[in-house]
């Protein structure tokens, strides 16, 4: 029997991206929601993390942009403070001929989160292009890196 000092581990507490995201496809700056999505049971203070697993690549001879990422509290329409995380970054210096680039990368988010209440949490993702053009810009989980949320109640 769980006491109220016990950490509490339920089988939904782990969810991994379910299919890549591709944020290409949406204006600069637009959050996106990726899908993976976990809902926290009750009152209680949380231990949220996030592995975000991005690639960002430009064929270009000058280009800037970045992928961000964050928590969204879908009950509350708020982004879960302290969660914002720049994943990624490009930039390429104005050259006479065009070169394809592209890089993976992973980044963590890790927060503490109080509640008052069941709260559904997801990982949102936006790309920023400031100068250029990006071929891609994607949120992706494969067998090369995942891109995972987990919550544990603390408190």
């Amino acid at each position: 029997m769980a006491t109220s000092s016990s950490i509490r581990i339920d089988e939904e507490s782990f969810a991994v991206l379910a299919a890549n995201v591709d944020l290409n496809t949406v204006a600069s700056g637009t959050f996106v929601a990726t899908g993976l999505v976990l809902t926290l049971p009750s009152a209680g203070t949380y231990h949220l993390d996030a592995t975000v697993r991005t690639v960002l690549g430009t064929m270009t001879t000058g280009e800037g942009a970045f992928i961000t990422a964050r928590l969204y509290d879908v009950t509350a329409k708020a982004v879960v403070p302290n969660s914002e995380v720049l994943a990624h970054q490009i930039t390429v210096a104005a050259g006479t001929s065009a070169t394809l680039l592209a890089w993976n990368r992973s980044a963590p988010i890790q927060v503490r989160y109080t509640i008052p209440g069941a709260r559904t949490i997801r990982l949102e993702a936006a790309r920023v292009t400031q100068t250029g053009i990006t071929d891609s810009a994607s949120v992706i989980s494969d067998g090369n890196g995942r891109t995972t949320l987990r919550y544990e109640r603390i408190a």
